[in-house]
């Protein structure tokens, strides 16, 4: 008779769960939407309008630099992992003004995809790698309750083997992809070229991000039984 109650009760705590999954997933994916999704967007319009490649790929990259300045006034704050972002892309945006090269452009965003490789794989060395600004980061948008619970655990053991992971995963799929992005730029036509970095860029952070959620299912019970 004592197994009975288990089961509605096991029913709840699985639903509980996943509500408090969501607001967590939700924050990731329409962050990662506004950072990435927005300058292929603006990248693909510009190129049904009969734009050229460079202006199509300036197009994009400016709506980068527009939706990170809009966040960085928002937040009033400017965390590492934000501040890394906005150091490397001003860096590439300038460049990319002054070349008029397409080719460039593809190189610069490449490079991008390269140096945050490298960093998040070095950031495995530290205290705090870089998928610990990125979740925080995350947190912020997610509202108040997503703030209190990554103050309440992101720092405990488990988190902390967490952040190791997610760095090292996310640096070393960055690496492959600008690799494969770079050998694009000098092997195909520069339009298809373009395009084929675009959606290598797309497939590869769709799939990290997925990976990054089901492991957030994971380790969110081992977050919570040692705060408990």
């Amino acid at each position: 008779m004592s197994s009975t109650p288990s089961v509605p009760a096991a029913a709840t705590e699985t639903r509980s769960s996943t509500q408090r999954l969501n607001p967590a997933a939700r924050a990731m994916v329409s962050t990662m939407f506004y950072d990435i999704g927005l300058s292929v967007i603006a990248y693909f319009i510009a190129e049904l309008l009969g734009a050229s490649t460079y202006i199509a790929l300036l197009t994009g990259t400016v709506v980068a630099g527009l939706r990170m300045l809009w966040v960085a006034l928002r937040q009033r704050t400017l965390d590492p992992f934000a501040l890394f972002l906005l150091v490397l892309f001003g860096a590439g945006l300038v460049l990319s003004f002054t070349t008029g090269d397409p080719r460039f452009i593809l190189a610069k965003d490449s490079s991008g995809s390269l140096t945050a490789g490298v960093v998040l794989v070095g950031s495995c060395l530290i205290d705090r790698p870089l998928a610990y600004y990125a979740a925080q980061r995350f947190a912020r948008a997610g509202g108040a309750a997503m703030q209190e619970e990554f103050r309440a655990t992101g720092n405990t053991t488990a988190m902390r083997a967490r952040w190791f992971r997610v760095s090292l995963v996310w640096g070393i799929a960055l690496l492959i992809d600008a690799s494969l992005r770079i050998a694009a730029i000098y092997v195909l036509p520069i339009t298809m070229a373009a395009n084929v970095s675009q959606i290598l860029m797309v497939t590869v952070f769709g799939l990290l991000i997925a990976w990054t959620l089901r492991s957030t299912r994971k380790a969110q019970p081992a977050a919570r039984t040692v705060t408990a």
